[in-house]
């Protein structure tokens, strides 16, 4: 099931908020609900009017989202000094098309436009993390980035402090670097990305994300920044055919972890399937 989903075409389109139609409301809450405990729509539609557009993944043989990512851009001054960022709240996937890399690309040309409209900006990429998937999506996209394993500059603390104290001034606890809800905030459901001991052991970054954020698992949320400067399009410029063809043509390309954590992504696709949630779905489509 999961195989013949990640085969079937998608597309992806960045639309502005005000352009989002109660039709993709809908489905996009729909999948989010599938994914996440203690949400509403209300919760939903609160969050979604504060963004200044969504990333859309559309199956095309019937026009249904199969993931989208929400965006906001945001300047901030700090220490007298304009910075730009972009950044991304909820970003779901459904299951079943984990692996499809279409909502990546259309992200990354939208982190180009924004750029070049200020080049000389410095410009950033802000996301919170309550989960080590989200994490590892920039850890494994950036060169510079915080919270960072190998050690911290106090300038991207700065500026994370600055974009949390500016978007959640309510939850952000500043010493611990956390972003707290309480209790009934939105989590991940159980069966979905969970640190083991033994991925955490093979991986350093997934041991450090749940080092950062031990209570992630009842909704805290990790505020994270990816550094989006010409030196780092210049080392990705390099890099980037590299790693396309040790994962393609060589396929000797195994980051740590990659293989126990597929094993355990199939165990709970394996789950996911024969779960009453997904029954529903299959019902519905």
């Amino acid at each position: 099931m999961s195989s013949t989903a990640h085969q079937e075409k998608v597309s992806t389109f960045y639309r502005a908020i005000g352009s989002v139609t109660v039709t993709h409301i809908k489905q996009m809450y729909d999948l989010y609900a599938t994914y996440y405990e203690n949400t509403s729509l209300d919760i939903f539609l609160n969050d979604l009017s504060k963004k200044t557009g969504v990333i859309l993944v559309v199956r095309k043989s019937d026009d249904k989202i199969v993931g989208f990512s929400t965006q906001t851009v945001l300047t901030l001054n700090i220490n007298s000094k304009r910075v730009r960022g972009v950044f991304s709240g909820d970003t779901i996937i459904d299951q079943r098309y984990w692996g499809n890399n279409k909502l990546g690309v259309q992200f990354y040309r939208f982190l180009i436009r924004e750029k070049l409209k200020h080049p000389w900006t410095p410009f950033y990429w802000f996301l919170i993390s309550k989960g080590y998937k989200t994490y590892m999506l920039m850890t494994n996209n950036c060169y510079k980035y915080y919270p960072h394993v190998d050690g911290n500059k106090e300038e991207y603390r700065q500026v994370t402090q600055a974009y949390c104290e500016q978007l959640f001034p309510e939850a952000f606890d500043k010493d611990k670097m956390l972003l707290d809800f309480g209790e009934q905030y939105v989590r991940l459901k159980e069966t979905i990305a969970e640190i083991t001991p033994e991925i955490a052991a093979v991986n350093p970054k997934i041991a450090y994300f749940e080092k950062m954020n031990p209570s992630w698992r009842r909704g805290t949320e990790l505020p994270c920044l990816g550094v989006l400067d010409f030196e780092s399009a210049l080392i990705s410029f390099y890099a980037r055919p590299k790693k396309w063809i040790q994962k393609y043509i060589l396929r000797n390309y195994k980051p740590a972890g990659l293989e126990l954590a597929k094993q355990l992504e199939a165990q709970q696709q394996a789950t996911w399937r024969d779960s009453p949630e997904s029954l529903e779905r299959g019902k519905a489509s």
